[in-house]
């Protein structure tokens, strides 16, 4: 198999970076908050999250955005965890606040559509 196609199959590849690394699969897995058992899934899937790449990449130290330029996008988009109850209170009032705006102007455009 060719170095490109091998990156394709994220799985396999995910697999080689991890061998090379040395650490133990159980290691890995306790550490980045999966089964083993699904550790062996994901590396027979060819179309691998980007979001489950990064969990192991962050526990094997390895960024595999220089293999994969696509993860760096949609780190772009991820939502950082809320850990404290007054980030939780001001992403709920960020939503409600949000829900609001969005509902006062569906209202906006019904009234005018209606005569």
């Amino acid at each position: 198999m060719k170095k490109e196609d091998f990156k394709k199959h994220k799985g396999e590849y995910l697999d080689s970076v991890v061998r090379k690394t040395g650490i133990t699969i159980k290691a890995l897995t306790a550490s980045a908050g999966f089964d083993r058992t699904t550790y062996y899934h994901h590396i027979m899937d060819p179309h691998l999250p980007y979001k489950v790449i990064a969990k192991y990449g962050e526990v094997l130290h390895h960024d595999f955005s220089d293999e994969y330029p696509e993860i760096r996008s949609s780190r772009v988009n991820d939502t950082r965890e809320i850990t404290t109850f007054e980030e939780m209170e001001k992403d709920r009032n960020y939503w409600r606040s949000r829900f609001l705006d969005l509902a006062e102007k569906v209202a906006d455009n019904y009234k005018k559509e209606k005569p």
